[in-house]
């Protein structure tokens, strides 16, 4: 198994990310407030953010990282640096009213920002970073992003990915479990996708543990809600292969 697999793919899911799900959101949760009159250009900083993930595509990470992504990060930052409220960025509805409800029990008044972009520059900065193997630079702006969306699938397993190339198995482990367990508050159609990625996740890990058995049902479990998932096809194979040695 080769490391890094697990994050082929997900610069592709990302392009889809973006809905405007949380102007919705406001009469649902009262609790939180909704970024109806943003400080910042959203139209000007998704173009950015197109950019750097076509810069990425193209293996351009320090490009990105310098350029597009520095100038979104800059904007938010500079835009929310004296706000007195927790700041949310949510993907879907369900997303944005669980950060309403965290806020509420905290007692604290939130925003939940209407375009998810500022939390998806800090994980495209992450991505890169983990594509040029500076795993230190990747963890913390992939804590960044997970800062504003704690809730957030890809950005989880993205962050577990940066474990496992650390070789932190408990970190990785248990980040592909969260990874797994918040999916549900992806759009429906990202899903099954995501779910597969932290199952694999998980599968890798055990693994690096000599666990076997318990990797083989992380991919078999990836393969009952995606039949003919060819990552998982192939991992069981190695396992198959580990397991044929280990009985010699």
């Amino acid at each position: 198994m080769a490391a890094g697999v697990l994050r082929t793919g997900f610069v592709l899911l990302a392009l889809g990310w973006g809905a405007a799900c949380c102007a919705q959101a406001a009469p649902a949760a009262p609790a939180a407030e909704t970024s109806a009159g943003s400080p910042v250009d959203d139209a000007a900083q998704e173009k950015l953010l197109q950019q750097a993930m076509e810069q990425i595509k193209a293996g351009m990470n320090a490009d990105a990282i310098n350029g597009p992504l520095a100038q979104v990060i800059h904007t938010y930052e500079t835009a929310y640096a004296h706000s007195k409220q927790q700041i949310y960025c949510a993907e879907t509805l369900p997303e944005a009213l669980v950060y309403s409800g965290i806020a509420s029990k905290n007692h604290k008044s939130s925003v939940v920002l209407s375009k998810p972009d500022w939390a998806l520059a800090y994980f495209l900065r992450g991505y890169a970073y983990g594509s040029m193997n500076d795993l230190p630079h990747a963890e913390e702006s992939l804590k960044q992003a997970l800062a504003l969306s704690p809730f957030n699938s890809q950005f989880l397993s993205e962050l577990g990915d940066v474990y496992e190339n650390e070789k932190n198995w408990p970190s990785a482990l248990d980040t592909f479990q969260s990874a797994y367990g918040v999916a549900d508050f992806a759009a429906p159609e990202k899903q099954t996708a995501l779910r597969c990625v932290a199952l694999r996740g998980q599968g890798y890990v055990l693994v690096e543990l000599h666990k076997l058995d318990e990797a083989t049902q992380k991919y078999n479990a990836c393969l009952a809600i995606s039949p003919g998932d060819q990552r998982s096809i192939n991992e069981l194979g190695y396992v198959k292969g580990l397991q044929a040695k280990a009985q010699k």
